[in-house]
């Protein structure tokens, strides 16, 4: 089991087709990866109880949500998850929400996509590793579209209910 300190969280909503992050500040929180067989990851942030109605709606209607977060530092990449709420607990100052979850895309499904994109553009193969890096640098457009495309398979699934 490893423990980190979550620097940001955002949930992901596609509601009426166009996707939209919302910051969610907290005033503390950390992430644990359970490396186990499952892929399984708690997060834990303490938020207001303002941001908190949001989650109780959510779990009151039994949805997963679709967060993405970043762990330790700004620099790392975010890493998108599909979760449930396995836990709201009052505080003396606001509430902690505990999600359970899998990442579904990390930095290398938005690296993938930058490649497939080359390809399909059909870019000269002497130009290739100067366009991969120039792209890599810009990797946030990249991740908005990878995040679209982990919401609409997810939304499809079966398994998964989200906003």
């Amino acid at each position: 089991m490893k423990t980190f300190k979550l620097y940001a969280l955002q949930v992901i909503d596609g509601q009426g087709g166009k996707m939209e992050q919302h910051p969610i500040p907290f005033k503390d929180g950390l992430i644990i990866n359970m490396e186990n067989e499952d892929k399984t990851w708690f997060l834990d942030a303490v938020v207001s109880n303002e941001d908190a109605h949001f989650f109780e709606r959510e779990q009151e209607a039994e949805r997963h949500i679709l967060v993405s977060v970043v762990i330790t530092s700004k620099n790392n990449h975010p890493a998108v998850m599909i979760t449930s709420i396995e836990a709201i607990t009052e505080l003396d100052q606001g509430k902690s929400v505990v999600l359970k979850g899998k990442i579904v895309s990390g930095r290398d499904d938005v690296l993938e996509d930058v490649f497939e994109d080359i390809l399909a553009e059909g870019i000269e193969r002497a130009d290739v590793v100067d366009e991969f890096k120039r792209r890599v640098e810009k990797l946030e457009a990249y991740s908005d579209k990878t995040i679209q495309e982990v919401y609409q398979d997810l939304k499809k699934d079966k398994n998964y209910h989200l906003l």
